[in-house]
């Protein structure tokens, strides 16, 4: 009785699948979509709105030909953090369905001509959606020019995580496509937090962390949302 039951089952799945055969059309042969692309977008030509901060400037700017959203953000009085006033922020969404992660964070400091110091990697998490715990890793180092000093912090952010290797991204990618049918939508976010001249990052870890928390959890109740 089992081989009849495998015969039955083969038919009609042959039988489910001519429609496709005959018209070349089959389910995966059509490329998958980001389903917020159109959200994304718009962080190339309005601010993301952080609670504690109020935008100060925001422009499009492109780097190394690649589009991005440049604003600064000044403190508001129910701002959480006190070390610093205010910071910038990079963000360059996900340009198209099939884009990829590549070389944002070697474009950045290119157009800074900055000389990078004490590169290390911090750690953070944020309530997700539903009820999970949403991981975020970024590299943290110190930007230097002639003229100014940074702490910077620089992650991909997508609606479940964060890293800054875009290997990261891509094995949540593969996983979102095959469990999902759909790509996982990305935002590179770079935070700019001027500090003294040739200042010491590490004491400014606690307040990126929270600028960063924010940044993360804004972009997935707003731009990462599917409501």
């Amino acid at each position: 009785m089992q081989w009849v039951l495998v015969a039955v089952l083969t038919v009609i799945v042959a039988i489910a699948a001519m429609p496709s055969y005959f018209s070349g059309q089959w389910p995966w042969s059509a490329p998958l979509k980001a389903p917020q692309i159109n959200q994304l977008r718009t962080l190339k030509t309005e601010p993301l709105d952080l609670p504690g901060w109020q935008v100060a400037l925001h422009q499009e700017a492109s780097i190394s030909g690649s589009d991005w959203g440049f604003a600064e953000y000044r403190a508001t009085e129910d701002a959480t953090v006190d070390q610093v006033s205010g910071f910038a922020l990079l963000l360059r969404p996900q340009p198209w369905h099939n884009g990829q992660p590549e070389v944002e964070w070697v474009d950045i400091r290119g157009s800074q001509s900055w000389q990078v110091n004490d590169l290390h990697h911090i750690k953070f998490s944020v309530p997700g959606h539903d009820g999970e715990t949403v991981p975020v890793t970024a590299r943290y180092f110190r930007g230097l020019d002639s003229q100014r000093t940074f702490a910077v912090m620089q992650w991909y952010a997508w609606p479940t995580g964060g890293h800054p290797a875009p290997g990261r991204w891509f094995w949540a990618d593969q996983t979102q496509q095959w469990s999902q049918r759909e790509r996982m939508p990305w935002v590179a976010v770079s935070v700019l937090l001027p500090i003294e001249p040739v200042g010491d990052i590490r004491p400014y870890s606690e307040t990126a962390v929270a600028i960063g928390q924010t940044i993360q959890t804004s972009l997935m109740d707003s731009i990462f949302s599917r409501t």
